[in-house]
């Protein structure tokens, strides 16, 4: 009975214990649950923050970002380097003019260590009939180390991964290499400047090709290096990854093609580029110094430039136009131009194509040039408002009148309080009305053209702007007074570009 009894005791102590240790086992399986959840949230909040916070610039970070967004096989051209390469190098006007599918992922100063980590990152989605290097960063920024301002734009773009690592290692100082493996580490303090693009698709979209065009006008006299033969010194490490980056691109059997792009050369920055030429001429690689050929493009070094190193619109266009011709002729690059698969290069070109009317149309009006501007106005991507002083008696330059007639303004339908909404040369808003409310809407866009009376005061004819912008919802308009002189006021839209192009007034 005894013997029985302590069986019995010892089986239920046994269960006792299977019991308790299936109830650790449960509890450990949990708490490893829970664990994983806090970390797949957590990683959530980082990769939302990393997007969030992470520097929005079109020196390099944008290029490499939108670079992810294009289809895979479908870059012909992939240009590779320093701002020479995102200012000069006009990816919408090669389309038009060559069906060229070219893309700049390029960013600001750039050296051959970091175009090397970029070529590497882009071959790994795009095979293009030719990876063109520009070489000027070695001759204008001789440095093995940039300032941390360039090596994150050069690097941040990069997606997570090994190319990234060895991207920011051989940048980075020895001392802060961990601190800047961690993008919070430098970007955390832009909390208190986040606006609503930090939450909108800025730019990071398969239209963007890298294309960011100067717009100022400074004049120089031309450069003269044509007698420069002097070879100048590179550093050990700049020779090593030029080289690094021909072996490579060669080793995927990709033609290679090194470029000097126009600018103010001095002679010991050319002596530089010879020095690289040699070094091209020992792997068989072509190269072409632009800064030989400024007859041959055309280039006017007193309306052409931009600043000391780049070009404006007007000189990136006939170096683009030039360029083009010569990668034609010298490479095996098909003509795209209506494949549905390089719809996005359509996009771009069309957007390039209204950028640079903006630029025209905002240049004309401060000229004063007003059959200019109104000529440029006709165009189908506009939305033109159109608002008549009181006590208007007619233009001074009666040879106005075809220019507004070509934008569906007829000369009878104007008085001395006229309001109008011009589109595609028809008018498809009119009143004749002191006081008037008229909305036009495009997208998320919404543009109110409204004219009221103060008591006992003036009038005022404004368009108002709103909409959204990402995830963050603009509540409030944005007033944009006209000019209530005797002449007639416009104010124009631009729906490709999603923008304002801004106002003048003809007398």
């Amino acid at each position: 009975m005894k013997e029985n009894t302590d069986n019995t005791i010892t089986n239920n102590d046994g269960a006792n214990e299977a019991a308790l240790k299936s109830s650790a086992s449960s509890g450990h399986i949990k708490n490893i649950a829970r664990l994983l959840t806090v970390l797949i949230v957590f990683g959530v909040i980082l990769v939302f923050l990393d997007r969030i916070l992470l520097l929005k610039s079109k020196d390099g970070i944008e290029q490499m970002k939108a670079y992810y967004r294009q289809p895979e096989g479908t870059v012909d051209a992939l240009f590779v380097g320093s701002s020479h390469i995102f200012c000069h190098v006009n990816t919408g006007l090669l389309w038009d003019e060559y069906g060229i599918s070219g893309f700049d992922l390029a960013a600001a100063e750039q050296p051959f260590w970091n175009s090397y980590h970029y070529i590497v990152e882009g071959l790994k989605t795009q095979t293009p009939g030719v990876v063109v290097l520009d070489i000027t960063t070695p001759g204008v920024r001789p440095t093995d180390y940039q300032p941390e301002n360039w090596l994150i734009t050069n690097t941040y773009g990069i997606r997570h991964n090994k190319n990234r690592i060895d991207a920011i290692k051989i940048s980075a100082l020895k001392d802060s290499f961990k601190r800047l493996l961690v993008p919070f580490n430098s970007m955390h303090a832009r909390y208190a400047e986040l606006s609503e693009l930090d939450f909108a698709d800025y730019d990071d979209t398969a239209r963007f090709k890298g294309f960011d065009a100067r717009e100022t006008v400074v004049s120089f006299e031309m450069p003269d290096i044509s007698g420069v033969t002097e070879r100048g010194e590179l550093t050990e490490k700049e020779i090593t990854y030029l080289r690094k980056t021909i072996e490579y691109v060669q080793g995927k059997g990709i033609p290679l093609l090194l470029m000097s792009s126009p600018y103010v050369v001095t002679p010991e920055e050319q002596a530089k580029f010879n020095t690289i030429f040699d070094i091209a001429d020992e792997y068989g690689v072509p190269y072409i110094d632009f800064n030989l050929l400024y007859d041959e493009m055309g280039l006017d070094f007193e309306t052409d430039i931009a600043e000391i190193l780049h070009l404006n619109r007007a000189g990136n266009e006939k170096f683009t136009r030039y360029f083009g011709q010569y990668l034609k002729d010298n490479y095996n690059l098909s003509d795209h131009r209506g494949d549905p698969k390089y719809s996005s290069w359509d996009e771009e070109a069309l957007f390039q194509r209204q950028d640079t009317l903006s630029f025209n149309i905002r240049n004309a009006a401060l000229e004063g040039a007003n059959g200019k501007y109104l000529d440029l106005l006709n165009n189908s991507n506009l939305v033109i408002f159109c608002s008549v002083a009181p006590g208007f008696t007619g233009l001074s330059d009666p040879s106005l009148i075809q220019y507004l007639e070509s934008l569906g303004l007829k000369e009878d339908m104007i008085n001395d309080i006229g309001a109008f909404v011009l589109n595609s040369g028809k008018c498809i808003y009119e009143s004749h009305s002191y006081d008037f409310r008229i909305g036009f809407e495009d997208g998320n866009r919404r543009l109110l053209f409204v004219r009221n009376t103060e008591e006992d005061g003036p009038m005022h004819t404004m368009v108002r702007t709103n909409g959204s912008i990402g995830y963050q919802e603009i509540t409030d308009y944005e007033n944009h007074e006209m000019s209530w002189d005797n002449g007639i006021s416009f104010f124009v839209y631009d729906t490709v570009l999603d923008r304002t192009v801004g106002g003048y007034t003809i007398q």
